[in-house]
């Protein structure tokens, strides 16, 4: 996943529903969120830490994010995939628009 737009919300306010998405889930035990405009973090930290990174830029209603780096522990290369599914499914799920 490259990143993802939304339309009608803030950034503050979707990756606050992003958090509480993922801590009803079983990733939700490592997952971390920062947001410090104009960048995003998600890190999931267990046996090693990955780390994706989005900078966000805003056009009228409408942000996009898109990944700028990201970090992938060892121990979390086999997981990566799924991760993502998780990430592009809650991102969906709260009206967001998936960049490929």
């Amino acid at each position: 996943m490259k990143g993802f737009t939304v339309t009608g919300d803030t950034p503050e306010k979707f990756m606050r529903k992003i958090e509480r998405a993922l801590h009803k889930g079983e990733l939700g035990k490592f997952a971390k969120m920062t947001l410090a405009l104009p960048e995003a973090r998600i890190a999931f930290e267990k046996m090693g830490v990955t780390e994706f990174t989005y900078t966000i830029s805003h056009e009228g209603e409408t942000f996009t994010a898109k990944k700028t780096n990201e970090k992938v522990a060892f121990t979390h290369g086999f997981f990566r995939s799924e991760v993502e599914r998780e990430l592009e499914r809650i991102i969906h799920r709260f009206g967001g628009e998936i960049l490929k």
